[in-house]
């Protein structure tokens, strides 16, 4: 989701280093991202909106800003989230998607606000199941038709830094934009430098809206702040098109 006088000041510079060559090599992979979309011939009714299904199972009643760009061909989009995980197993999103910072083309998708809620079980030291809802709809639009997404997970961690998950989802026509849809999903997450570097993966199965795979990679500079980056791949005839992400998030605990 750097720390005696001297060696603090040592792990600053490197992480300054570290800081701007990732950034760097986010800007590389935006402009890679829009090339591939770019070759893919006609440009398609974007965004992929997909459910929340990586709900803070930190269990620390801790709260989380999240900010991230999507980049599509000629396309620049904004999704800020405020996210509270409470004791208990509770997760509390409250999440604006598709806010348009250069061009447009969600349609009804632009402004598309939520309410994100789901609880964590703890079934054994290497299970866990999740059950979430997400329910909003478009801010500014005049027809405030309602977003509805409902989803369960099986989370299978044999390792604690590694773990699987997949469940099913359903979602609503006016949020699929095709008809009411039960499908599943699947996804997994790995930190391959403890503590530093986390690369976390999910798919929706379909061919609407809501269907694609998005993959990213976390970097935490901080203890209590992480920078990420990735693509979205968007599934055949779904509608949707290749984009770019790239984000951070700061929590008000260190983790």
């Amino acid at each position: 989701m750097p720390m005696q006088f001297f060696s603090q000041l040592n792990k600053q510079n490197h992480s300054n280093l570290y800081g701007r060559c990732f950034f760097a090599f986010c800007l590389s992979s935006l402009i890679i991202a829009a090339g591939t979309a770019e070759a893919k011939g006609s440009k398609k009714d974007h965004p992929m909106r997909k459910i929340d299904t990586t709900p803070n199972t930190l269990d620390a009643d801790v709260w989380t800003f999240y900010l991230e760009s999507n980049t599509y061909q000629g396309t620049v989009y904004l999704n800020p989230v405020l996210d509270f995980s409470a004791r208990g197993g509770w997760d509390i999103q409250i999440a604006s998607y598709n806010i348009p910072v250069q061009g447009g083309g969600a349609q009804n998708f632009e402004w598309d606000s939520y309410i994100n809620v789901s609880k964590t079980f703890d079934m054994s030291t290497q299970f866990k199941a999740v059950i979430g809802t997400q329910n909003g709809t478009t801010a500014l639009n005049q027809t405030h038709q309602l977003h509805n997404a409902d989803y369960g997970l099986m989370i299978y961690q044999p390792i604690p830094t590694a773990n699987i998950h997949a469940g099913p989802y359903w979602a609503n026509k006016a949020l699929t934009v095709t008809t009411d849809y039960l499908g599943y999903t699947a996804g997994f997450s790995f930190e391959a430098i403890k503590n530093t570097i986390t690369i976390q993966g999910d798919y929706f199965s379909g061919s609407n809206n809501m269907s694609g795979a998005i993959v990213n990679v976390w970097y935490r500079f901080m203890p209590k702040a992480q920078v990420y980056f990735g693509v979205g791949v968007p599934e055949t005839n779904s509608g949707n098109e290749f984009y770019g992400t790239v984000g951070f998030s700061l929590a008000s605990k260190s983790f």
